[in-house]
C-alpha cells in the first residue's frame, strides 16, 4: 500500500468513525442509561455471564527499523473475543475465544504471530473454592488462562498487541481484605499456531498448542507495608528446551514497591529483579552462564483538580550481553511482560523492549473532558551493553564501535469515550530520532527516523 493511499485510508477512517462517534453520541443522549452487554440481551440463567469486545485498527509505520521487515508497512488489525463464565458458588469456570486476524499487507508484510492467530480457544479452566485459610480465602485454578502479575511487566494478559500470552497448567492463589496475597504457579506457555509467515500473513487456522518443553511457573507475593504503599516479592522460572530456538534455564527473583497514583499526592515504584541460570544467546550457539538485571523507578504527581493533570519521570534499565566472548549471557530475557503500558506502542513498532536498554522518561496525561484523555511523553533511548544488538530489531554492532546512543522517541495517544461503557476511539503514534547508533552499526538501516501511527476503535459488550 503506498503512502498516498494509507493517508487517504487513514482519513477516511477518521471520517467514519468521527461520524460513528457522532450518532453514537445521539444514540446517547437519547437513551441514557447503562452500558449495552450481551449477558442482558442473552438473557440466560443467573449462573451463567457472556461477555466480548472487538477492536479495529489500522497501523502505519515508515521508517521501520528491523533489518527483517519492510522499511514502509500498512497493515489493519481485528481482534475479536467472546467469553462465558459459570459460577456455581464454590466451583466456577471460564471459556474464552479470541480471533486475531491481519489483513492488507501485502506478500512482503511484517508477519507475527503477534498478529496472527485465527480462531482459537485462549482460555479453558476451572477455579474451585479451598475456603478460609487464616485470615484469607483460597482458590485452585487448573486449565488454560491468561493472568497478569504485580506491575505486569514480566507476565501479562496484552491489551494493544493483537495476540495475547495464555498458558495452560495451575495456579493457587490465597489473598485476604487488607490486600495481602499469595500466588504460585506453574504453567506450560502456549504456542500460537502457525509459525510460518506466509500461514500468518493468510490468517490460516491451526490449532495452539503446548508441551513440557516450555515452562513458565513461580511463586508472587504482596503485602501492605504503609497507608497506599504495597511490597512484592516473586521468583519466577523459565525453561525452554524446543528445538530449534535458543535454550533458556533461568531463575527471575525480584522485589516492587508500589505507591499508586491518587489526586493531590505523589506516586511512585521502584523494582529490582536479577536473573541467574542458563541460557543461550543464539540458538547455535553454546549453554552460557546467565547473569542479568533490570531496574525500574519512577516518581509522579496528580494534581486535584477535574482533569487531574499528572507528571511522571521514570527510568528503567535493562542490561545487555556486555561481552560474547566472555562465556556469559547477561541479555536481560522479558520472560512474558509487554511494553505498551509504559514504553511505547507495539504492533508494527514494538522498537523499546526490556533488553539492553538504559532509558530515562517525562510523561504528561490530562483528562481535557470526562469522555477524553491526552498523554505524551519523550524518551532518550541508549543501549545499555554497546556490544549487544538492539533487541527489538537486531540491529548491532559486536565491536561496540557504533556506540549506545539509539536516539530520541516522542510519543502521544488521544482517547474519546464514544459510549461510555461501550464503545471508544483512540489515536495516537510515535516518532523516533535515530541516534549515532543507527547511523553507523553495520546493519542498520542508515540512520532514517522512524514515523508511527495508529487509529482504533473498540467495542466492550
Amino acid at each position: 500500500m503506498s503512502q498516498t493511499t494509507a493517508s487517504l485510508t487513514l482519513r477516511a477512517l477518521t471520517s467514519a468513525l468521527i461520524a460513528l462517534g457522532f450518532s453514537a453520541t445521539q444514540i446517547r443522549a437519547q437513551e441514557p442509561s447503562k452500558p449495552w452487554r450481551l449477558n442482558q440481551a442473552i438473557g440466560g440463567p443467573t449462573w451463567l455471564k457472556f461477555s466480548g469486545k472487538q477492536r479495529t485498527r489500522f497501523e502505519s509505520i515508515n521508517g521501520q527499523q528491523r533489518t527483517s521487515a519492510p522499511r514502509n508497512d500498512d497493515q489493519w488489525f481485528a481482534r475479536t473475543s467472546l467469553r462465558a463464565d459459570a459460577d456455581f458458588g464454590t466451583i466456577s469456570g471460564t471459556l474464552e475465544l479470541m480471533d486475531s486476524r491481519a489483513y492488507a499487507g501485502g506478500s512482503d508484510a511484517f508477519a507475527s504471530t503477534a498478529f496472527a492467530n485465527a480462531t482459537d480457544i485462549i482460555q479453558a479452566n476451572g477455579s474451585f473454592d479451598l475456603g478460609q485459610l487464616g485470615s484469607g480465602e483460597q482458590r485452585l485454578l487448573l486449565g488454560r488462562y491468561t493472568m497478569s502479575l504485580g506491575s505486569r511487566r514480566f507476565a501479562i494478559r496484552n491489551g494493544f498487541r493483537n495476540t495475547v500470552n495464555t498458558f495452560t497448567g495451575v495456579d493457587y492463589a490465597w489473598k485476604n481484605d487488607d490486600g495481602e496475597q499469595i500466588r504460585a504457579f506453574w504453567t506450560m506457555p502456549v504456542r500460537r499456531r502457525p509459525f510460518d509467515r506466509e500461514g500468518m500473513r493468510n490468517n490460516d487456522f491451526a490449532w495452539d498448542d503446548q508441551s513440557l518443553d516450555k515452562q513458565f511457573y513461580g511463586v508472587f507475593t504482596s503485602h501492605k507495608v504503609a497507608d497506599r504503599t504495597d511490597f512484592e516479592a516473586y521468583v519466577y522460572g523459565k525453561h525452554d528446551d524446543v528445538a530449534g530456538k535458543s535454550k533458556v534455564d533461568i531463575y527471575t527473583p525480584g522485589i516492587r514497591v508500589h505507591r499508586p497514583s491518587k489526586r493531590g499526592e505523589i506516586f511512585g515504584q521502584a523494582e529490582v529483579a536479577v536473573q541467574v541460570g542458563k541460557s543461550q544467546s543464539s540458538s547455535t550457539g553454546p549453554t552460557l552462564d546467565h547473569e542479568a538485571m533490570f531496574t525500574h523507578a519512577s516518581v509522579g504527581y496528580t494534581f486535584d483538580h477535574a482533569m487531574e493533570p499528572s507528571f511522571r519521570l521514570a527510568w528503567d534499565y535493562a542490561t545487555g550481553d556486555k561481552d560474547p566472548n566472555d562465556g556469559e549471557n547477561n541479555r536481560f530475557d522479558r520472560l512474558y511482560g509487554a511494553p505498551r503500558f509504559e514504553y511505547c506502542p507495539t504492533g508494527l513498532y514494538g522498537l523499546v523492549q526490556r533488553s539492553n536498554i538504559n532509558t530515562p522518561e517525562l510523561r504528561f496525561s490530562v483528562k481535557p473532558t470526562n469522555r477524553t484523555w491526552v498523554m505524551v511523553a519523550y524518551r532518550h533511548l541508549r543501549l545499555a551493553a554497546a556490544r549487544d544488538q538492539w533487541i527489538a530489531t537486531g540491529v548491532g554492532d559486536a565491536s561496540g564501535a557504533a556506540g549506545r546512543n539509539i536516539g530520541q522517541q516522542l510519543e502521544l495517544r488521544v482517547r474519546y469515550d464514544v459510549l461510555p461503557g461501550n464503545m471508544f476511539i483512540e489515536t495516537g503514534g510515535a516518532y523516533l530520532f535515530a541516534g549515532d547508533f543507527l547511523e553507523d552499526a553495520p546493519n542498520s538501516r542508515g540512520g532514517q527516523d522512524t514515523r508511527y501511527g495508529y487509529l482504533e476503535m473498540i467495542w466492550n459488550f
